[in-house]
């Protein structure tokens, strides 16, 4: 390998981009020195805690590890990838209870305009269609599903595909993980924005105070001591402060689901079931938004292999309106009742949609309702449909037993890939044909 290098360099020499080859080449071996020092923190933490963590934590993936041609472990697939690859007895059958999410309130938006799990990327490689001016790149992590961007360096990162402007309501989630076992990590930060140009992303990005553009930010300083704190800020409400943010601790729960839903003013936050901001004077109402920035700031302070990873980002727009599309239209769809893969377990996390659509049956005693599942276009056609089938019943089991709904009023169903609402060929339209349908009896 060094001496690869050496001929390479050597090559390159007289030629005028050498200053560029050798920083790529110097931060590309940083990379994978501190990737390799990564996955042995993570093998070592895994390898003692084995044993405690043989049941489940509600929201995580129960599918076994499975090898990596780069050596390093990861589930396989996507946390709401209705589409079985497996046989279907191998799924659990019984939901899970809901009992740590019950405030949990959080609906995603009505439509999804982004679906990033990066499964179209190489490991190893830097997204395609992001953007960045410093490094990172995709790896997969020990017991956790699917391909993460890891970011070890300062530096902004975005998707380049989102130019459209965000209407008034829209919903942001995303899993974001820190390295454990270390002290001082740094902060992550999220940026919603409206800008105009690459160079404004890259310039107010990675600024946590407040601008005269209009945005909303949020950054979070997850620490081993349990004492980290959260930063927002938007061009309305000024630069804020809060301490002791114990849902995101870097050695006991090094990843959360972070989601953001913005309703006109209102701006919730949420770290996997708790609330962690409200507010209600936000932003503008005629405020749009255009941008999403991530940017990670001193994730290696420490200097021994820190870093920030993100996956599973999922963007919708437009405000559910149950009640008049279940009571008017005859039919409601939700994108936000999820599932572990190849698997009828409800997640937790789904709590909040489908309170919602309880809420609505409950003050409307004499409707009834048919519960349709529906997957994308992946996996073998018969399975996906009995998976399809099954989940209708989960739903239904989950509104009976913990929101008190009469059995009677409630039927199931499951089409599998049949009825597609959108295209099969991309990733946003396999996650928009993932749903649940409520359709009025």
């Amino acid at each position: 390998m060094q001496k690869f290098l050496v001929l390479v360099v050597v090559s390159m020499w007289a030629g005028h981009a050498q200053a560029q080859l050798l920083d790529r080449i110097k931060s590309r071996v940083e990379q994978k020195v501190n990737q390799k020092i990564d996955q042995t923190i993570d093998q070592s933490i895994d390898s003692t805690s084995k044993k405690k963590k043989k049941e489940s934590k509600a929201g995580e993936e129960s599918t076994p590890p499975t090898s990596e041609p780069n050596g390093s472990t990861s589930t396989v697939g996507t946390s709401n990838d209705p589409a079985p690859s497996v046989s279907p007895a191998a799924a659990p059958a019984s939901p899970i209870p809901f009992t740590s999410y019950s405030r949990f309130d959080f609906v995603p938006g009505e439509k999804i305009i982004v679906h990033e799990d990066f499964s179209q990327d190489a490991i190893g490689d830097f997204p395609a269609q992001w953007n960045t001016r410093t490094g990172g790149e995709l790896v997969t992590v020990n017991n956790r599903p699917g391909k993460w961007l890891r970011m070890n360096q300062d530096g902004v990162f975005y998707p380049e595909y989102l130019t459209q402007d965000l209407p008034e309501n829209f919903t942001l989630q995303m899993d974001v993980m820190a390295s454990p076992g270390i002290a001082g990590i740094g902060t992550f930060i999220i940026s919603l924005m409206q800008t105009k140009n690459a160079d404004e992303k890259f310039s107010w990005g990675a600024d946590e105070s407040t601008s005269s553009t209009p945005n909303f930010k949020i950054g979070f300083r997850p620490k081993s001591s349990g004492s980290g704190s959260i930063h927002y800020s938007s061009h309305l409400i000024g630069s804020q402060h809060r301490d002791s943010s114990p849902e995101f601790v870097v050695p006991k729960k090094n990843a959360v689901k972070v989601s953001i839903w913005r309703q006109k003013q209102r701006v919730r936050v949420y770290l996997d079931s708790t609330k962690v901001l409200d507010l209600p004077r936000a932003l503008e109402t005629t405020t749009a938004l255009n941008s999403l920035v991530l940017a990670a700031y001193a994730p290696d302070y420490d200097k021994k292999g820190g870093a920030f990873f993100v996956s599973n980002i999922e963007l919708a727009v437009g405000a559910p309106d149950t009640r008049n599309k279940l009571l008017t239209e005859g039919k409601f769809t939700t994108h936000g009742i999820l599932f572990d893969v190849n698997s009828d377990r409800i997640k937790p996390g789904s709590f909040g949609a489908l309170q919602d659509i309880a809420n609505v049956l409950k003050e409307n005693a004499s409707l009834r309702v048919k519960i349709v599942g529906h997957t994308d276009a992946d996996g073998n056609e018969s399975s996906n449909v009995d998976l399809s089938k099954r989940r209708a019943e989960s739903v239904k089991s989950i509104l009976i037993s913990d929101f008190g709904l009469d059995a009677s009023r409630l039927e199931t169903d499951g089409k599998g890939k049949t009825q597609p609402i959108d295209s099969n060929d991309t990733l946003v339209g396999k996650a928009n044909n993932r749903r649940v349908e409520f359709l009025k009896l």
